[in-house]
């Protein structure tokens, strides 16, 4: 599943900005050099929401519109936006981006972290979740087994640290 895309990054931002940022003929909006970017956005955000959600994400589902239509599946909102923040601070490379762009690049990193760290959620506009948590491991779903060897403290082993 694919968190953002072209069109997602022009109605957020603008066609002018983003030929500006990648053509600098400034005629047309460089597509390739856009979805390199989101692809970059994508590894970052799956870096993170891959230590809580197993990957690839489910999405969330989108309720039947009619009788006998099928559920879809859709990218959580908050990821979309997240990812065209990132997104949009890669374009600028080397230029120095404005006060507003690296601090939703800043916002979106936090938001990451606390996602990756279990202080928020992906939230589905429809209910439910977004994936599968993560389990025993982030990936396999195998159990995890730790071995410790069993330390000695003795008056000589601690003898530096008095």
């Amino acid at each position: 599943m694919r968190y953002a895309a072209l069109t997602d990054m022009t109605a957020r931002y603008g066609e002018r900005e983003l030929i500006q940022l990648t053509d600098p003929d400034n005629l047309a909006i460089d597509v390739a050099r856009v979805e390199l970017k989101l692809d970059d956005a994508q590894a970052v955000v799956d870096a993170s929401v891959g230590r809580v959600y197993r990957l690839p994400l489910r999405g969330c589902a989108r309720p039947a519109t009619a009788p006998g239509a099928e559920v879809t599946y859709e990218v959580p909102p908050q990821l979309k936006r997240i990812a065209c923040d990132l997104a949009r601070y890669y374009l600028y490379d080397e230029a120095a981006p404005e006060e507003e762009i690296y601090r939703r690049f800043k916002a979106a990193k936090a938001e990451l972290e606390a996602i990756a760290t279990g202080d928020a959620v992906l939230a589905c506009p429809w209910g439910g979740s977004a994936g599968e948590l993560v389990g025993a491991d982030s990936q396999s779903g195998a159990e995890v087994h730790f071995r410790f060897s069993p330390r000695q403290i003795t008056d000589i082993s601690v003898e530096d640290y008095r």
